[in-house]
C-alpha cells in the first residue's frame, strides 16, 4: 500500500503548478500539506477574510467568485489548479469565495507550505503567471469612448476570454475576413491558438481586452517580446466586426503603447496584410517605417508611440498604467517572499 505521504505527493503531481516537479521535492512539500475532502457546497474560502492557507484541488471541482452578481467573475476549476494564493502573499484579505461545485478533494497549506512551493525548481515563474492571470480576472475595465459616443472598457486579458475567441466565430461576430487580417488565414481560431492568446505572463507576452456594456469582449490588442531582442515587441490587433471603424483599433493601440512602455518595451515590430487599409492607417499616424512588400505582407517597425496621440486622456492613461504595473508588482512580490529552500530527511510513515 502507499504511504499517506506517497499518495499526497501523487496528488501533487497532478497539480499544474508542478508539472515536472522531482518526486524529492513533492514528498518534501507533501510534509507540509494537509489533505482534506469536501462535499459539495462546502466554503473553503469566504470573500473577504484573512488569508492563512492557500488550496491545491486534486480531485472534483470548485466554484470561485469575485462578485456574485456578475456572471463572468464566476469561475469553476478542476483538478489541477492552486487557489487562494495571491491573498496570502500579498497579506491581504481574500478576494473570492472558493467552495465546493462537487465532492472533492484537495490540499490544504499554510505560509510555511507555500514557501516551501515557491522553492521547487519552475514553480515560481508559473506561480507568478496564474496569480497575475487571477489579478487580471478581477480587474474592473476602464472605460473609454469611441468616435461615435459609445463606451467600452479596457482590461487585460485573462484565459476566461478563449470564451470570447470561440464564441465570436461561433456567432458570426468576427468575419472570415476580420480572422484572414489578424491570423493570414480565413480558418477557425484552434483552442491551442486561443489558449496561447490568453494565458500571458503580462511582462513578455501582455494584452488588453475591449467589452462591451455587458462585459463582452468585443477586441483585443496584444504584445509578443522578441526572444533576440528585449528592447523589441511583435503588435496585433482584433476587432469584431461590429465595433471596426469607431476609432476602437485607435484607443488600443495608445493602451498597448501604455503597457509596453511599462515593461520596458522601446520598439515595435507589425506584419500585416497589404490590403488592410484600417490598421495601415494607424500604424502609419504612430510613424511606421515599412518595408517592401513580400508575397502580400508587410513588416514594418516603429518607437512605441505617446499614448496621447490614440486618444489615451493622461487620467485613463495613469490608470492603465496602474493596472499593468500592478500585474507586473505580483513578480516582485513573489520573487521577495521568504523561500525556503532547504529539503527536509524524508523520513517516517
Amino acid at each position: 500500500m502507499l504511504r499517506h505521504r506517497d499518495r499526497v505527493a501523487a496528488d501533487l503531481a497532478r497539480c499544474e503548478v508542478l508539472s515536472g516537479a522531482g518526486q524529492a521535492d513533492l514528498e518534501s512539500l507533501a510534509r507540509l500539506l494537509t489533505p482534506f475532502a469536501a462535499p459539495a457546497g462546502t466554503v473553503l474560502l469566504r470573500r473577504g477574510e484573512l488569508a492563512d492557507r492557500f488550496l491545491l484541488v486534486t480531485g472534483g471541482s470548485a466554484r470561485v467568485a469575485f462578485d456574485e452578481q456578475r456572471a463572468h467573475k464566476v469561475a469553476i476549476v478542476t483538478e489541477g489548479p492552486i487557489v487562494g494564493e495571491m491573498a496570502l502573499l500579498r497579506g491581504t484579505r481574500v478576494s473570492a469565495t472558493v467552495s465546493a461545485q462537487t465532492d472533492m478533494r484537495g490540499l490544504m497549506g499554510g505560509r510555511a507550505a507555500f514557501a516551501r512551493l515557491l522553492a521547487i525548481p519552475g514553480v515560481l515563474d508559473k506561480v507568478v503567471t496564474k496569480a497575475r492571470q487571477r489579478l487580471a480576472a478581477g480587474t474592473v475595465p476602464v472605460p473609454v469612448t469611441l468616435r461615435d459616443g459609445a463606451r467600452v472598457g479596457l482590461r487585460p486579458i485573462y484565459p476566461g476570454d478563449r470564451r470570447w475567441l470561440m464564441k465570436g466565430q461561433e456567432q458570426d461576430r468576427v468575419s472570415g475576413t476580420t480572422l484572414y487580417d489578424r491570423f493570414f488565414t480565413a480558418g477557425p481560431v484552434t483552442p491551442a491558438v486561443a489558449r496561447y492568446l490568453t494565458e500571458v505572463d503580462y511582462v513578455d507576452h501582455f494584452a488588453w481586452v475591449a467589452v462591451d456594456s455587458a462585459e463582452v469582449s468585443v477586441a483585443g490588442a496584444s504584445y509578443v517580446r522578441s526572444a533576440s531582442d528585449a528592447a523589441l515587441a511583435d503588435i496585433s490587433f482584433l476587432i469584431m466586426d461590429e465595433f471596426q471603424g469607431r476609432g476602437l483599433g485607435t484607443l488600443l493601440m495608445g493602451a498597448v503603447a501604455i503597457a509596453a512602455r511599462r515593461n520596458g518595451i522601446a520598439r515595435f515590430s507589425a506584419d500585416i496584410l497589404a490590403e488592410n487599409t484600417a490598421m495601415r492607417a494607424i500604424l502609419n499616424h504612430a510613424g511606421i517605417t515599412w518595408e517592401p512588400t513580400q508575397m502580400g505582407i508587410v513588416h514594418g517597425i516603429l518607437e512605441v508611440p505617446d499614448p496621447g496621440k490614440f486618444g489615451v486622456m493622461p487620467g485613463t492613461a495613469a490608470v492603465l498604467g496602474d493596472l499593468v504595473d500592478s500585474c507586473h508588482a505580483m513578480g516582485g512580490q513573489l520573487q521577495a517572499w521568504p523561500v525556503d529552500h532547504g529539503r527536509p530527511e524524508l523520513s517516517g510513515p
